[in-house]
């Protein structure tokens, strides 16, 4: 009985809808490509690098296929497709405003993001379509991450975190002063705090050098106010992150303000430049979030629950000045069955 059963299902096909999840991860996708889209567009037309373009025309290409995928899914669901971002946030004419290193680092850190996104995706994926083309990203981003780093590092644009020295035996915690105090670390800091520190100290000097590199070019005052805001709260944290490796005599990474030229002529729309700035926002939170969670010394866990705050005061900010200026597309939301209800 159940093998006729098991049979029968087999032979009809049915529709499996999409969850509220699935369409969470496809709508930010798509917010995020089309934004990725006008972005490496601009970079292909000022990259001089012969090595560095295949690499920026690759990140395109998988921008532009992961947009066509989206359109599919939710036109079947019968969802809307996205505004995004279009031609319109972008202007080809605009002067050279990044280096040919920094475009090549910030794929590279955005290959980092979209891998851990993706792995996101996936997780709360139920279809297995979805799951299979989310896996599908995922192996992309993984190989635009191997292809970034490789040049990276051939040219020696990349600075390598700190080495350590093994122990000659196995060490237990003994005491809870392991764990110090809020007003300073007694120890040394362990691989698991090196590895918060140095990295997240990495991604938010490049997320200063995109916001100083915004801030100079936005033709709003109010936006050009508010990213410049952006760039003093991430000159505090990196100094402190810096402070944290150096009192330690451990090696920091290079810093990206000197790839941002002198151009004040935007090639990117306000709106499309404050999305990039939350965006940036967003996944630094998850990282200090996680990393209150990992580092075991009391005063790291101060720091980052302070940056946390600083953070999403100034996003909570953002959030507004994108809704004053009708900047902000609204996600698929679900029925607010109260108001149906009392509407008969």
């Amino acid at each position: 009985m159940n093998q006729q059963i098991d049979n029968v299902s087999k032979q009809t096909p049915h529709y499996i809808r999409l969850t509220a999840p699935e369409i969470a991860a496809l709508w930010s996708q798509y917010q995020s490509d089309t934004m990725a889209v006008c972005v490496y567009k601009y970079m292909l037309n000022i990259v001089k690098d012969a090595s560095i373009r295949p690499i920026l025309e690759f990140a395109f290409k998988l921008a532009e296929s992961h947009i066509t995928k989206v359109k599919d899914y939710l036109s079947q669901d019968e969802f809307p497709i996205p505004h995004g971002f279009n031609e319109a946030d972008v202007n080809l004419s605009a002067p050279r405003l990044f280096s040919d290193e920094i475009c090549l680092t910030y794929t590279y850190l955005m290959a980092v993001n979209g891998m851990a996104l993706y792995a996101g995706a996936i997780a709360t994926a139920i279809r297995k379509d979805v799951r299979d083309y989310f896996i599908q990203c995922e192996d992309e981003s993984m190989e635009l991450f191997n292809q970034s780093i490789d040049l990276l590092l051939q040219k020696g644009f990349v600075s390598r975190p700190p080495y350590i020295y093994p122990r000659k035996e196995v060490e237990f915690i003994e005491s809870k002063r392991f764990m110090g105090s809020f007003l300073g670390g007694k120890r040394p800091l362990s691989c698991i705090e090196i590895s918060h520190v140095y990295w997240d100290l990495k991604k938010i000097q490049l997320s200063k050098a995109f916001t100083m590199a915004f801030a100079q070019v936005a033709q709003s005052k109010e936006v050009s106010k508010h990213l410049w805001r952006g760039v003093e709260i991430y000159t505090k944290q990196i100094e402190v992150m810096e402070s944290i490796l150096s009192q330690e005599q451990l090696s920091t990474p290079k810093s990206e303000e000197a790839e941002i030229t002198n151009s004040t002529v935007a090639p990117f729309s306000d709106r499309l430049m404050m999305y990039h700035k939350t965006l940036f926002g967003s996944t630094t939170l998850s990282l200090y979030g996680t990393a209150i969670g990992s580092c075991q010394r009391a005063d790291l866990s101060l720091h980052y629950a302070r940056f946390m705050a600083e953070l999403a005061q100034y996003m909570e900010d953002a959030f507004s000045l994108m809704i004053k200026n009708k900047w902000v597309e609204q996600p698929p939301m679900a029925e607010d069955r109260e108001a149906l209800a009392t509407e008969q």
